[in-house]
Protein backbone atom coordinates (compact mmCIF):
# COMPACT_ATOMS: atom_id res chain seq x y z
CA UNK A 1 0.00 0.00 0.00
CA UNK A 2 1.37 3.24 -0.94
CA UNK A 3 0.12 6.52 0.84
CA UNK A 4 1.60 10.28 -0.73
CA UNK A 5 1.21 12.89 1.44
CA UNK A 6 0.87 16.23 0.86
CA UNK A 7 0.82 17.50 4.00
CA UNK A 8 3.00 16.79 6.97
CA UNK A 9 1.14 14.31 9.44
CA UNK A 10 1.69 10.61 11.34
CA UNK A 11 0.31 7.62 10.03
CA UNK A 12 -0.87 4.32 12.12
CA UNK A 13 -1.31 1.51 10.56
CA UNK A 14 -3.20 -0.79 11.94
CA UNK A 15 -4.50 -4.42 9.77
CA UNK A 16 -7.76 -5.27 10.03
CA UNK A 17 -7.04 -8.09 13.37
CA UNK A 18 -4.85 -5.71 14.91
CA UNK A 19 -8.44 -2.85 14.52
CA UNK A 20 -11.07 -5.80 15.67
CA UNK A 21 -8.71 -6.77 19.02
CA UNK A 22 -8.32 -3.26 20.25
CA UNK A 23 -12.57 -2.99 19.66
CA UNK A 24 -12.91 -6.14 21.52
CA UNK A 25 -10.78 -5.57 23.96
CA UNK A 26 -10.95 -1.58 25.05
CA UNK A 27 -14.28 0.33 25.41
CA UNK A 28 -12.78 3.55 24.19
CA UNK A 29 -10.93 2.11 21.26
CA UNK A 30 -14.91 1.16 20.03
CA UNK A 31 -16.12 4.32 20.75
CA UNK A 32 -13.09 5.47 18.77
CA UNK A 33 -14.14 3.52 15.92
CA UNK A 34 -17.51 4.10 15.52
CA UNK A 35 -16.91 7.86 16.04
CA UNK A 36 -14.49 8.12 13.28
CA UNK A 37 -16.49 5.74 10.78
CA UNK A 38 -19.46 7.65 11.15
CA UNK A 39 -17.59 11.09 10.09
CA UNK A 40 -15.99 8.44 7.05
CA UNK A 41 -19.60 8.16 6.08
CA UNK A 42 -20.92 11.76 6.60
CA UNK A 43 -17.76 13.33 4.64
CA UNK A 44 -18.84 10.35 1.96
CA UNK A 45 -22.36 11.40 1.33
CA UNK A 46 -21.51 14.97 1.16
CA UNK A 47 -18.48 14.79 -1.41
CA UNK A 48 -20.85 12.27 -3.32
CA UNK A 49 -23.60 14.76 -3.48
CA UNK A 50 -21.25 17.68 -4.11
CA UNK A 51 -19.48 16.03 -7.63
CA UNK A 52 -23.59 14.50 -8.54
CA UNK A 53 -25.78 17.72 -7.51
CA UNK A 54 -23.33 20.44 -7.65
CA UNK A 55 -21.88 22.33 -10.93
CA UNK A 56 -18.01 22.54 -10.86
CA UNK A 57 -18.36 26.39 -10.12
CA UNK A 58 -20.54 26.03 -7.66
CA UNK A 59 -17.97 23.33 -6.01
CA UNK A 60 -15.40 25.87 -6.31
CA UNK A 61 -17.24 28.61 -4.77
CA UNK A 62 -18.62 25.95 -1.96
CA UNK A 63 -14.92 25.25 -1.11
CA UNK A 64 -13.56 29.16 -1.31
CA UNK A 65 -16.44 29.54 1.35
CA UNK A 66 -16.27 26.66 3.44
CA UNK A 67 -12.08 26.18 3.78
CA UNK A 68 -10.44 29.66 2.53
CA UNK A 69 -7.33 28.46 3.48
CA UNK A 70 -7.07 25.02 1.35
CA UNK A 71 -5.61 28.07 -1.38
CA UNK A 72 -3.00 29.28 0.90
CA UNK A 73 -1.86 26.01 1.69
CA UNK A 74 -2.61 23.63 -1.27
CA UNK A 75 -1.42 23.87 -5.18
CA UNK A 76 -4.26 24.77 -7.51
CA UNK A 77 -3.67 21.13 -9.29
CA UNK A 78 -4.59 19.34 -6.39
CA UNK A 79 -7.65 21.76 -5.60
CA UNK A 80 -8.68 21.28 -9.27
CA UNK A 81 -8.35 17.36 -8.28
CA UNK A 82 -10.24 17.41 -4.92
CA UNK A 83 -13.06 19.36 -7.36
CA UNK A 84 -13.16 16.38 -9.97
CA UNK A 85 -11.83 18.72 -12.53
CA UNK A 86 -8.83 19.60 -14.69
CA UNK A 87 -6.25 22.58 -13.29
CA UNK A 88 -7.30 23.91 -16.85
CA UNK A 89 -11.09 24.35 -15.97
CA UNK A 90 -9.93 25.62 -12.62
CA UNK A 91 -8.07 28.44 -14.16
CA UNK A 92 -11.76 29.11 -16.34
CA UNK A 93 -13.46 28.90 -13.49
CA UNK A 94 -11.61 31.37 -11.47
CA UNK A 95 -11.30 34.26 -14.37
CA UNK A 96 -14.73 34.12 -15.00
CA UNK A 97 -15.51 34.50 -11.24
CA UNK A 98 -12.47 37.42 -11.45
CA UNK A 99 -14.96 39.29 -14.08
CA UNK A 100 -17.74 38.97 -11.54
Amino acid sequence: MWIKAIDKGEVIYLDRTGLHTLYDTSFYWNKFGRIISEQIFLNSKRRTAQMLFLTPTERYVLLLETQPYFFQKYSLKHIASYLGITPQSLSRIRNQLSKH
